[in-house]
Parts: structure tokens; C-alpha cells; sequence
């Protein structure tokens, strides 16, 4: 009977380690979003992105053109993504050494499990385009996303533990058991 309940804990917490590890990607095309105003102000453009309810941002992997229209400068050229609220954002500027203007292609990869970057309950992720410095008129964009995918790991969120399934279901196992030496 303890090898059952063992090897059933065991194989419950296995299926949840797996589940929990599984990442969904989340590809986001950026092509033709354009960077216009500072962070949080009116005309940038804002995507709303459904991963689900509660889920955390586990990493971020990119492959981007970018075009900064002069005098603006591709290092000025930056993305903010987190919840649907635009209260708790990451901010990312993917050609943040580049004090150019003009075209530039940048890829990479950041793991952002320890950022704890997560959405809220509605499942929305919130990615907004804007620029670190307002070169040019208010309202006027100052670069663009020429092509290129911002892709999220995405990790479901609100699962248990491994460790405290297998504490529940040890526990479900002994009260069986009592139940069993009852009936007995």
C-alpha cells in the first residue's frame, strides 16, 4: 500500500513538474509599430495580448529591424511590456547602444524568470512602443518597428506546487488507509 501511494505522489508530482515547466511561446509580430511619445503618454502605440490568466513571463527572445527617423536615435527606441493596468512594466530598448539614426537589426534572448513579470487575472499582456527621448514634435513618430517578433516564454500561472501536491495526495492516501483499517 506505501509503494501505491509513493508511486502515485511521485507520478502526480512528475506530471505537475512538467506541466509547470512547459513554456508556451508567445510570438508578437512587431511590424509597423511605431515609437512616438515618452512611456505612458497618449498616441503610442499599445497592444493588449491574451496569454492567459495569470501567467508569467519566463523569458524573452528577439529578432528586430528597427528604423529611427533622424535627429531620434535608435538607442532611444524602447518597448515596455506587463500587465493589462501599464502600472508594472519592463522596459526594454533593444538598440540601447546604438546612437544612430537610421536602420539597425538587434536579436537576442533574456531569461526574465527572476523579474517576476507577470500578467493579472484577465490574461492580458500590455506592450507599448515609445521613445526614452522626445526628439520631435509631440504627437510625431520618431521610429519604427520595420519587421521582426518579440516572442514571450510564457508559463501558466496559479499552479501548485509539485512538493504540496504530493503532501495532499499523501494525505488523502493515509486517510484512506484509516478508512480502510475502519471497514476492516
Amino acid at each position: 500500500m506505501k509503494k501505491q501511494l509513493r508511486r502515485l505522489a511521485a507520478a502526480a508530482a512528475l506530471g505537475l513538474t512538467s506541466l509547470t515547466a512547459l513554456a508556451a511561446p508567445v510570438a508578437v509580430d512587431v511590424s509597423g509599430a511605431q515609437s512616438i511619445n515618452l512611456l505612458g503618454e497618449a498616441g503610442n502605440t499599445v497592444w493588449l495580448i491574451d496569454v492567459g490568466a495569470n501567467a508569467l513571463l519566463t523569458s524573452l527572445d528577439w529578432a528586430l529591424d528597427l528604423n529611427a527617423f533622424s535627429p531620434s536615435l535608435l538607442a532611444e527606441m524602447q518597448v515596455s511590456f506587463g500587465d493589462s493596468s501599464g502600472l508594472s512594466l519592463l522596459t526594454f530598448t533593444p538598440g540601447g547602444a546604438d546612437f544612430n539614426s537610421g536602420n539597425g537589426s538587434y536579436s537576442g534572448f533574456i531569461d526574465l524568470s527572476a523579474y517576476g513579470v507577470s500578467v493579472g487575472a484577465d490574461g492580458l499582456l500590455r506592450i507599448e512602443f515609445s521613445e526614452a527621448f522626445k526628439d520631435l514634435a509631440n504627437g510625431v513618430a520618431e521610429g519604427e518597428w520595420v519587421s521582426g517578433n518579440l516572442t514571450f516564454g510564457v508559463s501558466a500561472g496559479a499552479l501548485p506546487e509539485p512538493a504540496s501536491v504530493t503532501l495532499v495526495l499523501l494525505g488523502l492516501g493515509l486517510v484512506g488507509r484509516a478508512r480502510r483499517r475502519r471497514r476492516d
